[in-house]
């Protein structure tokens, strides 16, 4: 991967969180950057509440409590990563809600030192058309002995995380670093296979200047490829009142053997000719409005870009030009939560509902004559999920 490749896409990310920061939603009021609480003894201002689940339901702070003159982050434990593909647009869309203080003003109990935790995410998709279950079992070990917003949910944790749809299917781990409530570090490992019918399986290419259009993906025969893939992430998420901001940025690794003569294929996950041997990354950002009743409402900007190594280009062809990507999707976000019962074994129960329009797609555009393959620009993707989350086993202490 090269240096002049990798630069653009993490400038993309980089400013998509800035716009983000600095939208009108949030002002006036106080600035969007984390602080400490002050001792709960002093200060009963509202914790975050750990999750590893997709969505979440929104929650105020108590009505006796006095309001914190600090911002208050947002837990650092969010979904698993998106089911990118099945919508790139579901890394989940939600931030969890701050832990409500008592009638007397204490902040609930530290979670317990060690957790045995699940959660799963069912989603549906269309333009393109997919569906994905991904469900994760893991432990977690809290970090400190500190009831701060700030540091009460940071936590070490592993996890098994298999992803399966009716023609992807990805078994494989994680590692969870989140030093701070307000900030979480990922990496994953899968060994991904793709299967089923021709319409579905990974679609090899000798080039990324290749026409992969929907029309020519429906009539043409795929390919079952199996190979590993890595991923890794960094999610930073902060909470001011009612707004949040969200934003994950997930570099991915492909390592998957392709028919001789083919260097890139169709991954239907991300909709776009990844390299069966390289790196590209998908960039989520939220912006959220957080009622007191189990709805969230916000929107969410989804950027991809590939970084195609020169070698997968054919003879003749400028290794410079990029046809596919940058990818860039944007539209609204609801989920509502049913109830949440923290340290139940099974909790938040929560639907999700996205529409984002394409605003950069290779065959997604105006639909211009002699563009017959492309999907006009009005129709959005749709996707629809449902969650849930539980703790199965825990520690006294």
């Amino acid at each position: 991967m090269r240096v002049s490749q990798v630069w653009p896409a993490v400038l993309i990310a980089l400013y998509s969180t800035l716009a983000l920061a600095q939208s009108p939603a949030i002002s006036p009021g106080p600035r969007g950057e984390p602080a400490p609480a002050a001792d709960p003894a002093s200060e009963p201002a509202p914790a975050a509440a750990a999750a590893d689940e997709p969505a979440v339901a929104p929650e105020g702070p108590a009505e006796d409590a006095p309001p914190a003159p600090a911002p208050e982050p947002a837990p650092a434990t969010p979904p698993p990563s998106s089911p990118e593909g099945v919508a790139d647009s579901s890394r989940t869309p939600v931030v969890e809600p701050r832990a409500k203080p008592g009638a007397a003003g204490e902040l609930p109990p530290l979670p317990a030192r060690h957790r045995l935790v699940y959660s799963n995410l069912l989603v549906l998709r269309v333009n393109p058309l997919g569906a994905e279950d991904r469900f994760t079992l893991g432990y977690n070990l809290r970090l400190y002995n500190n009831p701060k917003p700030l540091f009460r949910d940071a936590y070490l944790g592993v996890g098994f995380s298999p992803t399966i749809s009716p023609s992807i299917s990805r078994i494989g781990g994680n590692i969870d670093f989140a030093p701070l409530t307000i900030l979480r570090f990922r990496g994953a490992y899968y060994l991904a296979t793709w299967y089923g019918s021709d319409r579905f399986k990974a679609h090899p290419y000798s080039s990324p200047t290749a026409e992969y259009g929907p029309e020519k993906l429906k009539n043409e025969a795929g390919a079952n490829v199996l190979g590993g893939q890595a991923e890794l992430s960094a999610l930073f998420q902060v909470r001011v009142k009612m707004i949040a901001i969200r934003n994950e940025v997930t570099f991915y690794h492909n390592n998957i053997r392709l028919p001789t003569g083919n260097d890139v294929f169709y991954d239907l996950r991300h909709d776009v000719l990844v390299p069966g041997k390289g790196w590209f990354l998908t960039n989520d950002s939220d912006l959220l409005y957080m009622t007191k009743f189990g709805l969230n409402v916000g929107v969410r900007n989804s950027l991809v870009h590939v970084f195609y190594p020169s070698t997968v280009y054919g003879p003749g062809e400028d290794a410079s030009v990029n046809p596919n990507t940058p990818m860039d999707r944007f539209g609204p976000v609801l989920t509502y939560t049913f109830f949440d019962r923290p340290e139940k074994r099974f909790n938040k129960p929560t639907l999700i509902f996205a529409a984002q329009w394409w605003l950069k797609h290779r065959y997604r555009g105006q639909g211009a004559p002699g563009m017959e393959d492309q999907i006009h620009q009005g129709i959005p993707l749709f996707l629809l999920g449902f969650s849930f989350t539980g703790e199965l086993l825990k520690s006294k202490h």
